[in-house]
């Protein structure tokens, strides 16, 4: 459930002005579903207790401005009579851009409140607008009809990728619209979205798939003043404080130098290039099938990555933006790269990995060539992604500095290597201690 909007106005010496009924909802909000569910009625009874009320003909208890019941078709209340329903509460707030009210209803009095104080905070500012009508099925087919033309684009201003939108449109597809896809966008909570999380977990989905799908969610949010019509909605994003499942996965496997070189040695001749790339120069999967054999210069050692492959595109730009860039050949690999070269005879555009000089090679079939192959050698098997990691760490271990080796693998940004490898960086406390050492000593021989 998304609380309302906070204001500076609204908080005066650390004390909230806003009433109960607003902390009430900020509590509420910050409590699992399952806590939420149990504090509900003591909630609405400690809301009802301490608002400010007025009375309402044809209900038996005084009513807040702003708020009115709204009574089951059967109720008496309609013809004059006591209630003897459990109605739902409707609130409104008068839009002077839209010139209309603009009407919500909730299933407790507390959360109608609550509603209109938000809304009215933001008339106050200038912010009020309508509320959008469009179900999250509509938001899902628009956004990705408008991604896929380039109309809308990622966080870094280009094109969503393929395969990023192949997995965006799985998880609505499968996850979000089954769940959310009747539900207005303007109507869906954080509460709502944080009782799903729950189910997938209990459904055994992994953490790293929960974040992946309200990833998928956020986008819409994000995005849905971009849609046709969407520029004049009110929409308050509920994923943000979302109670995310910790990605559960055990730190990557990376290969020693000696490993390294025993794990390559074991593979057949013709899978061993590939592999080595992978060990030696980081590149990922797709820049490895898409890789040809100009973008290699094994006279100077340099990489030359300018392209990617995705599974149903075939050829396609890299990752990011970074990732078009030039990275260097260890000697090891230069040895097997030249080796491959000749065994194979391909020049120029030729994929210098692939099964043809035109097709790319299958993941799965040197994946089960080289488990076999570690197999018969008893040694522990290692992926693709993870021959990566051990490229970055071969480099930092080496003494490489960390802004090249960003460079090298392509990371969008020097920030990812940094959490992603900074453990693994030579030198601690005690090479920071001698260093500093070095440099006040410096400092007070120049005086």
């Amino acid at each position: 459930m998304a609380p309302p909007v906070k204001s500076a106005a609204g908080v005066e010496g650390g004390q909230c002005s806003a009433g109960p009924e607003v902390a009430l909802w900020h509590v509420l909000g910050s409590l699992t579903s399952e806590q939420a569910t149990r504090l509900k009625s003591e909630i609405k009874l400690l809301a009802d207790a301490t608002l400010p009320v007025r009375s309402h003909a044809g209900f038996g208890r005084p009513i807040g401005e702003g708020v009115r019941p709204r009574h089951h078709r059967w109720c008496p209340s309609s013809s004059g009579g006591p209630c003897v329903c459990d109605p739902r509460w409707e609130a409104w707030v008068y839009s002077r851009r839209d010139r209309a009210k603009i009407r919500r209803s909730f299933p407790y009095y507390w959360e109608a409140r609550a509603w209109r104080h938000e809304q009215l905070e933001l008339a106050r500012i200038g912010r009020l607008r309508s509320t959008s009508q469009r179900t999250l099925a509509e938001t899902a087919s628009l956004w990705l009809a408008l991604a896929l033309e380039g109309s809308i684009r990622n966080r870094s201003g280009r094109r969503y990728k393929p395969s990023a939108l192949r997995t965006i449109e799985q998880d609505l597809r499968l996850r979000l619209v089954p769940s959310l896809g009747d539900r207005q966008m303007a109507e869906i909570t954080r509460l709502q979205l944080q009782c799903l999380v729950s189910r997938w977990l209990d459904t055994g989905l992994s953490p790293s798939k929960v974040r992946a799908i309200v990833s998928a969610a956020r986008v819409l949010f994000r995005d849905f003043d971009l849609l046709p019509g969407g520029e004049s909605q009110q929409l308050i994003d509920p994923t943000p404080g979302l109670r995310l499942p910790a990605d559960g996965r055990p730190r990557e496997r990376i290969a020693t130098p000696a490993e390294a070189r025993r794990l390559i040695g074991a593979l057949e001749p013709r899978d061993r290039a590939v592999w080595a790339t992978a060990m030696y120069a980081g590149l990922r999967y797709g820049e490895l099938r898409a890789l040809q054999v100009r973008d290699v210069d094994l006279e100077r050692r340099r990489i030359h990555v300018q392209r990617g492959w995705d599974q149903y595109e075939g050829e396609v730009d890299p990752k990011s933006e970074k990732g078009t860039r030039s990275t260097v050949i260890a000697h090891p690999l230069q040895v097997l790269v030249a080796q491959h070269l000749e065994r194979t005879g391909r020049r120029g555009v030729d994929l210098i990995f692939g099964r043809t000089a035109r097709r790319p090679f299958n993941g799965s079939t040197i994946n089960a060539r080289a488990r076999a192959a570690w197999a018969a050698r008893g040694e522990e098997p290692i992926g693709l992604q993870q021959c990566r990691h051990t490229a970055v760490s071969q480099m930092l271990d080496a003494g490489v500095p960390i802004d090249r080796v960003s460079k090298f693998v392509g990371h969008a940004s020097i920030a990812i290597t940094v959490d992603r490898y900074a453990h693994l960086l030579p030198g601690g406390e005690e090479e920071a201690i001698e260093l500093l050492d070095r440099y006040h000593f410096r400092d007070r021989r120049r005086r």
